[in-house]
């Protein structure tokens, strides 16, 4: 048994002292690389779509870039102002919108009773 296990062993040393020795090749200016045009042409097509995203981020990071340096705090409290008081304002025409409904069910309420007054004291 021992003596299989070592022969296995040493199989599997040899095979790889043989597969290391045809995988250590030596790439200098005379190694020819054979690519196919297809290959070529993903390439290609990969290196213009990154250098494509690296344009666009630079042009990105440019606009926020101008956009901090020109940013002014009294822009940003105006337009807040204008929020909040755009907000108050159509709150405040809400209820009194809702006031009015109220005030009006009163008036025909009045009205009602006026009427029931006038009949009961004239007798109609």
């Amino acid at each position: 048994m021992h003596l299989k296990v070592k022969a296995d062993i040493k199989r599997s040393i040899e095979d790889k002292d043989v597969k290391d020795k045809n995988m250590a090749t030596k790439i200098s200016e005379d190694t020819n690389v054979q690519l196919d045009l297809k290959t070529i042409g993903m390439i290609v097509a990969g290196t213009i779509s990154l250098a494509g995203m690296w344009f666009s981020l630079q042009e990105d990071m440019q606009d926020l870039h101008n956009k901090i340096e020109n940013f002014s705090g009294d822009e940003f409290v105006q337009k807040m102002e204008f929020q909040l008081k755009d907000e108050l304002i159509r709150n405040n025409v809400i209820q009194i919108d809702n006031a009015t409904k109220e005030l009006k069910d009163d008036i025909e309420e009045n009205k009602d009773a006026i009427r029931d007054l006038e009949n009961k004291v004239f007798k109609r």
